[in-house]
């Protein structure tokens, strides 16, 4: 079985540290309390419970249940907390609205409960719950075919928003975000150095003078070929493999809607596109990961994109490539401004293995957007 919810913090490749995270010492992991559970499952009507199971997967900041009912099985989760509850409020019921228009236009989605008292989104002791139907499905196993559904799936998906109000509630920005990004790369240098040793201090900076510098010819790339008129559509903001479930190369459900935001398609289908293909990472060494895209996957998901709109994909084709090497800072940045580190792993040698991926991508902006022009 395979989480509906299995939300992660951002990076640009989360199975590494899903594993990583589920070892490290020190990981704390939000949990339920039996009353807590009691209360919040009166409120929908699943019939007898027969057995409830902790659930220990996806995003640490969001407890999960897997419940066994007579109606069928289902998971419960405790949504991460935000800045504010009003503004996690209206993120979540954004995020429902989202959810319900993917899966009417045909976008495989875990099913979201409905309350007794109707709505799909419980307000209890000032934190948010969500029932989802459970979906038995595998992991993303990095098969070309996959890809090329993975792509299918999120035009579809994009597709179905197109119509769509956009939605006061959803954030703006994301990768082509670059004072964010900027601000996040800053912040992430000053965490590492505090968690450096003398020694390794001179590569670390080396490192992170190298992504800064970067940022301004990406930057400067984008700007040139048009990004900045490019309009602002609902996005998934978060369409990795983590948050996908399969059944052989078809996917069957698209899960976690919990990053839904207003950003330029062509950032969310170039960190698609980066997430799909990059090459399978294992270890905990960044310095020992392979380096660089499978072509197969990266054609056969720019393939299964195109397949369901070719008009879009050769106008965004340009800014992918640029727009993938944001999405690289910007996921690496994040979790280690956060954290001082990368679900576990140094940020010095995390941030050199970076500096590798952004290499191997600069080399071959021309080679990526033909791709996906086709």
């Amino acid at each position: 079985m395979a989480d509906p919810n299995a939300a992660e913090d951002s990076h640009f490749d989360r199975s590494i540290a899903r594993d990583v995270q589920s070892e490290s010492p020190g990981f704390v992991r939000e949990k339920f309390q039996a009353r807590e559970i009691a209360q919040v499952l009166s409120h929908y009507d699943i019939g007898v419970i027969n057995e409830i199971r902790e659930y220990r997967r996806g995003s640490r900041r969001a407890a999960k249940l897997k419940i066994s009912a007579e109606h069928g099985d289902y998971l419960l989760k405790r949504r991460a907390r935000g800045r504010t509850f009003d503004r996690d409020r209206e993120r979540a019921a954004a995020g429902h609205a989202v959810q319900a228009r993917a899966s009417g236009g045909g976008v495989p989605v875990a099913q979201l409960i409905a309350l007794r008292s109707g709505g799909t989104l419980l307000e209890f002791g000032e934190r948010l719950y969500e029932l989802h139907a459970w979906v038995a499905g595998g992991r993303y196993e990095r098969r070309g075919e996959q890809a090329r559904s993975a792509g299918a799936v999120l035009a579809r998906m994009h597709a179905s928003f197109s119509n769509l109000e956009l939605l006061e509630e959803l954030p703006q920005g994301g990768f082509s975000d670059f004072p964010g990004v900027r601000a996040a790369l800053a912040l992430a240098a000053e965490r590492a150095r505090e968690r450096t040793a003398a020694s390794a201090q001179p590569r670390l900076s080396a490192s992170v003078d190298f992504i800064s510098a970067h940022m301004d010819r990406i930057e400067s790339k984008l700007v040139h070929k048009g990004l900045p008129l490019q309009r602002s559509s609902i996005c998934h903001g978060d369409f990795h493999p983590g948050n996908t479930l399969w059944s052989g190369d078809a996917l069957v459900a698209v899960i976690d809607f919990d990053s839904v935001r207003l950003e330029a398609v062509a950032a969310e289908v170039a960190n698609a596109m980066l997430q799909f293909s990059v090459k399978h990472r294992v270890g905990e060494d960044p310095l020992l990961w392979p380096i660089g895209l499978v072509s197969e996957n990266l054609r056969g998901f720019c393939e299964g994109y195109r397949s369901v709109n070719s008009i879009e994909t050769r106008a965004m084709a340009p800014l992918v490539p640029w727009l993938m090497l944001s999405a690289i800072v910007a996921e690496a940045a994040s979790p280690i401004a956060r954290d001082g580190d990368f679900a576990g792993i140094p940020a010095e040698p995390f941030l050199q293995a970076t500096v590798s991926m952004m290499d191997w991508i600069a080399e071959r902006t021309r080679a990526i957007s033909s791709i996906l022009e086709g």
